[in-house]
């Protein structure tokens, strides 16, 4: 916890930081306020306290619609944005709204290097797809970037409330690359990325990894994200 908010504290380009406790126990409510006071508490962190779980996607949105800034890094609490990413991000002169900007590496199991430098649209992913590349190269499975918050929130309210919202960044990514929305790879960029018995992808494995392999299907056919898709996914859900 310490380090994830120290680096983004202490970053001159972080203007805020928004966090949504989602229905955690009191008690990891209030080691989260006493590390932000540990830290300084600075008047820029705005920290957003809800009783129930509303799940992972839920808690973004509220995330991002929090956000007073034009321009977002959705970030994951149990992930570590390294002082590398947060600078390359800095260093975007004029950044396309039309792009979200990732790392190049979910440090220490996700490289992305094959993919370093490129901008990906769907026609992309989906001819990375049938080469066997974006399976082995997991990106689209990446919510860790940098975003516009108007793309993003018209992206994800358009997918609207799912009964369950397993491999969530998945189906926002495969929503955005449908809209027309590229995914950037920076060069040089890593984050932390901690995968733990407790986290969300964890808990849903099974039913995560259908909901993965049936978008790889649909990028495989060059089938872009409708109605139809929508409505499986709320029917699998309920």
């Amino acid at each position: 916890m310490h380090r994830p908010l120290r680096n983004l504290l202490h970053h001159p380009a972080v203007a805020e930081i928004v966090i949504v406790d989602d229905g955690s126990s009191q008690q990891e409510f209030e080691y989260l306020r006493e590390t932000l006071s540990e830290l300084g508490n600075p008047a820029r962190v705005r920290l957003i306290r809800r009783e129930e779980n509303r799940g992972a996607l839920e808690t973004k949105r509220e995330g991002v619609e929090k956000a007073s800034c034009p321009w977002v890094l959705v970030l994951d609490s149990d992930n570590t944005a390294f002082c590398s990413f947060l600078n390359a991000l800095s260093r975007l002169r004029e950044p396309d709204p039309n792009v979200f900007y990732a790392a190049a590496w979910a440090f220490p199991f996700f490289p992305f290097h094959p993919l370093i430098g490129r901008a990906l649209d769907f026609d992309d992913a989906c001819r990375l797809t049938r080469e066997g590349t974006l399976r082995r190269v997991f990106i689209i499975n990446d919510g860790n970037y940098l975003v516009s918050r108007d793309a993003y929130l018209q992206n994800v309210n358009a997918i609207g409330k799912l009964a369950s919202d397993v491999a969530d960044v998945m189906v926002v990514n495969y929503k955005c690359l449908s809209a027309g929305m590229n995914l950037k790879i920076l060069p040089g960029t890593a984050y932390y990325h901690r995968v733990h018995p407790s986290s969300f992808w964890m808990q849903t494995q099974d039913e995560s990894k259908k909901r993965v392999l049936q978008i790889f299907s649909r990028l495989d056919r060059e089938l872009r994200w409708d109605s139809d898709f929508l409505n499986q996914l709320n029917f699998q859900s309920s």
